[in-house]
């Protein structure tokens, strides 16, 4: 599955609750036009075919989380935050190794 961008709120929630396997990386473009990670995902996606993955560039983030926490990288499944890493390409390939 290929990466996908988002920025509006709700559909972000959709995605979370759809319940499907879904890593959500949450970036501010106050901080630059595209997080630098942008290329480690679209990567990733071509290896993990059943994992959805999103990139929210709004300075949207999950209520559960302050925005002082962007960047930030989370796993859902079944609705539910399984696993969050900060903003370290070492935390995030954790996170995909630990998850998928």
């Amino acid at each position: 599955m290929s990466v996908q961008t988002l920025q509006d709120p709700g559909e972000v929630l959709q995605v979370i609750e759809s319940g499907k396997p879904t890593i959500i990386h949450y970036w501010d473009p106050q901080m630059g036009p595209e997080s630098p990670l942008a290329p480690m995902f679209y990567s990733k996606a071509e290896d993990h075919d059943g994992l959805s993955i999103y990139i929210v560039d709004s300075g949207f983030i999950h209520p559960e989380h302050s925005p002082d926490e962007l960047p930030l990288t989370v796993f859902y499944l079944d609705g539910i935050e399984v696993d969050a890493a900060a903003f370290d390409p070492s935390q995030i390939e954790g996170l995909f190794q630990r998850n998928t």
